[in-house]
């Protein structure tokens, strides 16, 4: 009954239907809470530019090899484990659908002691606070072309995890969020690494982050450096992966020396260890990579 159809028939046909069940292939094949997850789909005609939809949030995808286009998207850290509906879509809407499964995943809990002015401000630091937050989602917001980065990522410096991602945190006895990243324990000092290629979107002293710097790698994806004593980049400088940004320091809300590690795609904050091809090596050197042990935290 099709076989007089051309492939772009078949594919408005598809598009109307919104139900086409597409060879959309996801590494993990079930992301948890808080994982980047990569996507790639080969079309089955010609178009773009194509995009991903889940949960909500939409994820751009790029042209890759042979026909295929890859992406990567996002599972907040909040969400809840079961199915899913994740959507391919063109520029008249979907053309394809896939059913995917979010994996469960615990984060536990970690309760730390701070200087109290940092976790209940005075209305001046309160404002301020407001002001960078607002400050730093209009930076996450931006979404840049071209893609920047190719992996593997690197561990922007050595040291153990002191505390992982997704902990929920409970500050002299209040409850407050959950960690938005990784923080490793490392000396005062340090260098800290571009995780890729990127441009420097912020560079900055913020209130709780201390010397902060963003890296845009393009189309959505953002790392975060926080906490260092000094920082050795400018906003709007291109950098490549291994390049230094700065030094390990506890500026901010910081019970110690160490880095704060993060990830956000389209804004949504990710636990790092799951960028693309991460490799264990601290910038561009060989050596030892993160590894679980206790020391300075991220409050």
């Amino acid at each position: 009954m099709t076989r007089g159809l051309t492939g772009a028939v078949l594919a408005a046909i598809l598009v109307l239907a919104g139900t086409a069940w597409a060879g959309v292939r996801l590494d993990p094949p079930r992301p948890r809470p808080g994982d980047l997850f990569r996507i790639s789909w080969r079309p089955e005609v010609g178009g773009g530019p194509w995009r991903v939809r889940f949960d909500g949030r939409e994820f751009p995808l790029w042209p890759g090899r042979d026909g295929v286009w890859e992406g990567l998207a996002a599972v907040e850290a909040t969400a809840e484990p079961g199915p899913r509906s994740l959507e391919i879509l063109g520029r008249t809407g979907p053309v394809a659908r896939q059913r995917i499964e979010v994996a469960p995943r615990s984060f536990g809990e970690q309760r730390l002691r701070v200087d109290p002015r940092l976790v209940n401000p005075d209305p001046e630091d309160a404002a301020r606070a407001a002001r960078e937050a607002k400050r730093i989602r209009e930076v996450l917001a931006w979404v840049s072309r071209p893609r920047l980065w190719n992996p593997p990522f690197l561990l922007p410096a050595r040291g153990p995890v002191s505390s992982p991602f997704g902990v929920r945190r409970v500050y002299n006895g209040e409850p407050r969020g959950y960690h938005s990243g990784l923080d490793i324990a490392a000396p005062r000092g340090t260098p800290v690494r571009a995780a890729a290629a990127g441009v420097v979107a912020l560079a900055d002293e913020l209130f709780y982050t201390g010397r902060t710097v963003f890296l845009d790698h393009g189309l959505g994806l953002f790392t975060a450096y926080f906490h260092m004593d000094e920082i050795r980049v400018r906003p709007g400088q291109p950098v490549a992966a291994g390049d230094v940004l700065g030094v390990v320091g506890s500026t901010g809300r910081s019970t110690g020396p160490h880095l704060h590690w993060g990830a956000y795609l389209e804004g949504v904050k990710a636990d790092p260890l799951t960028l693309p091809g991460l490799d264990g090596r601290p910038g561009r050197r060989s050596g030892a990579g993160v590894a679980r042990g206790a020391g300075a935290k991220e409050p």
